[in-house]
């Protein structure tokens, strides 16, 4: 993570439309553009103040780009050094010109991505056999039954296990966990926007299963994992409340985990014909960088979870 002094720190200037981004590293005295040839010697890709003069200064006196704007104009301050990200947390690149969520090193996380994607697969097979008796509509998801309680809870303990695995992975060690812990990931990765379809039940809108996520009420105010711990402690006087609708937005939070953990990629070509799982558009800021030197990608605990 940037420990930045001031304005000190790595800037994305973006040029506009069909011109794509730059990325510069900006400190007190120069402004450099990285990713030229002989940068110091190139027109338009640094700048280095006199005496007394701020780096914004210097450029507003040399350039055109911060005239009628305030500082720092079209320049972006990002979060992160480049080469800097957070385990189990996919982001788009910064500089791609197609904003694709990717999680670097992929290929440490292999073997659990393929356990992952064979659990959702078994999933998704279970939610296609019940909506060939149950057809899902909006009239119909209110409709439960023992298969749909089972989907219900099998999906729900996955998305459990998603939970753990990435607090774990970013510094947090607890003997058990509660839904007040689970609940700190909604912000780091985005899950209150993601949106899921389910493609052969086109009768259904999006199911988004994390937006009403509350850290005030972590439990409760997420209706398919409230209704999924009733039903799996007590399903004599609360099995009406495996709902099919609950059954589906759980099976669709597995897919919106494995996706924001993992990227577009973990989304398998068998998985993305049923269904279809949508991502936040990320701030720039909040992108990731490629690493700018030979030491590559640093894993980095995300603060808000370590």
């Amino acid at each position: 993570m940037i420990s930045g002094d001031g304005d000190e720190g790595w800037y994305i200037r973006d040029i506009g439309a069909g011109h794509g981004r730059q990325l510069w590293r900006i400190t007190h005295q120069t402004a450099t553009r990285t990713g030229v040839t002989n940068a110091e010697g190139g027109p338009g890709s640094y700048y280095s103040v006199e005496p007394g003069e701020t780096i914004w200064a210097c450029l507003r006196r040399q350039t055109p780009w911060l005239e009628g704007m305030k500082e720092p104009g079209p320049f972006q301050r990002m979060i992160r050094a480049p080469g800097d990200y957070h385990p189990r947390i996919a982001r788009p690149i910064a500089l791609m010109e197609t904003a694709k969520l990717w999680l670097p090193e992929l290929a440490a996380e292999q073997r659990y991505i393929t356990g992952a994607q064979s659990q959702l697969t078994s999933l998704v097979a279970q939610l296609q056999a019940i909506c060939r008796v149950v057809q899902p509509a909006p009239s119909t998801l209110s409709a439960y039954g023992h298969e749909i309680r089972n989907l219900l809870i099998l999906a729900a303990t996955e998305v459990e296990m998603h939970w753990r695995g990435i607090l774990v992975a970013n510094g947090l060690s607890k003997k058990q966990f509660r839904t007040e812990d689970y609940v700190k990931l909604a912000g780091p990765l985005g899950l209150k926007a993601y949106q899921v379809r389910f493609h052969p039940y086109p009768d259904l809108a999006p199911i988004v299963p994390f937006a009403t996520w509350d850290a005030d009420t972590p439990t409760q105010s997420l209706a398919w994992y409230a209704a999924y711990n009733a039903v799996k402690h007590n399903r004599e006087h609360e099995f009406e409340r495996a709902t099919l609708l609950d059954a589906l937005a759980a099976v669709a939070a597995c897919a919106v985990l494995l996706v924001a953990q993992f990227g577009d990629r973990a989304l398998v070509l068998d998985l993305s014909r049923i269904l279809g799982v949508e991502a936040p558009d990320w701030p720039l800021e909040e992108m990731y960088l490629m690493p700018q030197t030979d030491e590559g990608w640093i894993m980095q605990p995300h603060p808000a979870l370590s």
